[in-house]
């Protein structure tokens, strides 16, 4: 009895009032930051060794690992009783609608590009990860009927051949959308109760050596890094790779990369606090953050607006800063505005029937 009262007074420690887990929007908000920074420093690259590795990094686990808390997010898409909330999938074709042709206009008129084609197929730059959640979440109803094991594990083939197909480029992103598939069904299979069976004092050690010590083997090996594989939108033949080059071993090259993005976003997850924080409010707005700084983005490498005063020996404190401050304000409501505008288009009266009713049922097995 004792220890049920003592779970219970715990639990809002770790939970808000409506059952929301600080350690999520704690992780997510932390992810976004690191999106952020990592297209920060990026033009940092080729006059700093440091920005090289920390740019390696970051991209070596931070959109598979936003991804795996996209998929765990993806659990209520289906319910219990089998019912799809096509209202989800439905908004997201709208926020990746609205955001490509803002892109568009964007490019033609603040940036004065002349060349910007109308495209719905190819996202614009960083607009992949929305046409990659339309992607898998329109899959997920059908996968659901299989075993996870055989889910993942098939998950990870399709990840390691992708590669080969020098087709599956930037239209629909689909080389993004199968290579990234794994880590999104291991989230939707994913139980919060495993990370925090294991999550003590000595793991957390481990994973901060484990960071540190990728990060100080990257920084001496950076020359020898096929770092194009993590952007995962290049085939093995365009990648640069400089080991395992011959054809029937490509594909190691996508497996060490699955190994290091598994381990790192293992570690980073031990790592995250679980209890509230000054940040963790704004972790339920990722979105917004992810799809406007983009913008911010293009004039950082157009106008070069930042090069003088920062590219010098505290340009990466500086540019953390800016990142920092960046996705803070980028998360303030205001922003925030648009989107639930967008998510207040609703899908019925595109419907013949109530989409209640009309709805696919998924059968179990």
């Amino acid at each position: 009895m004792g220890k049920i009262q003592k779970k219970a007074k715990e639990t809002p420690k770790y939970q808000d009032e409506k059952g929301r887990e600080f350690f999520f929007d704690n992780a997510k908000f932390l992810l976004i930051l690191l999106v952020v920074l990592a297209h920060s420093i990026a033009p940092m690259k080729p006059d700093h060794d440091s920005a090289k590795a920390i740019w390696t990094l970051i991209n070596s686990f931070h959109m598979s690992c936003f991804i795996f808390m996209t998929g765990y997010f993806a659990k209520s898409f289906i319910k219990k009783d089998g019912e799809i909330n096509v209202q989800r999938l439905f908004t997201y074709i709208m926020y990746y609608l609205f955001a490509q042709g803002g892109v568009m206009l964007f490019k033609l008129f603040v940036l004065g590009e002349k060349d910007v084609g109308l495209t719905l197929l190819v996202p614009m730059p960083a607009l992949w990860y929305l046409m990659c959640m339309i992607f898998w979440y329109s899959l997920l109803p059908f996968v659901v009927k299989f075993k996870p094991v055989a889910v993942v594990v098939c998950a990870f083939i399709l990840g390691l051949l992708i590669g080969y197909d020098t087709k599956a480029g930037g239209v629909l992103s689909v080389c993004r959308a199968i290579t990234h598939l794994p880590f999104f069904m291991l989230g939707y299979y994913f139980k919060k109760e495993w990370i925090f069976k294991y999550r003590n004092k000595w793991t957390q050690i481990i994973s901060v050596v484990f960071i540190a010590g990728y990060f100080i083997f990257v920084y001496f090996n950076y020359e020898h890094l096929a770092t194009r594989m993590l952007e995962c939108s290049y085939n093995y033949y365009s990648a640069k790779l400089k080991y395992f080059t011959a054809f029937p071993v490509m594909w190691v090259n996508r497996l060490l990369f699955y190994i290091n993005a598994v381990l790192l976003c293992a570690s980073f997850l031990m790592l995250v606090p679980r209890t509230k924080t000054f940040f963790t409010r704004f972790g339920s707005r990722t979105l917004q953050v992810y799809i406007i700084h983009r913008l911010i983005y293009f004039l950082e490498t157009d106008y070069k607006w930042f090069k003088l005063p920062f590219f010098d020996t505290y340009g990466i404190p500086k540019m953390l800063i800016i990142a920092a401050a960046v996705t803070f304000i980028l998360s303030l409501k205001p922003f925030e505005y648009p989107f639930k505008l967008i998510a207040k288009i609703k899908i019925d009266p595109f419907l013949k029937t109530n989409p209640k009713v009309s709805n696919k049922k998924i059968k179990e097995n």
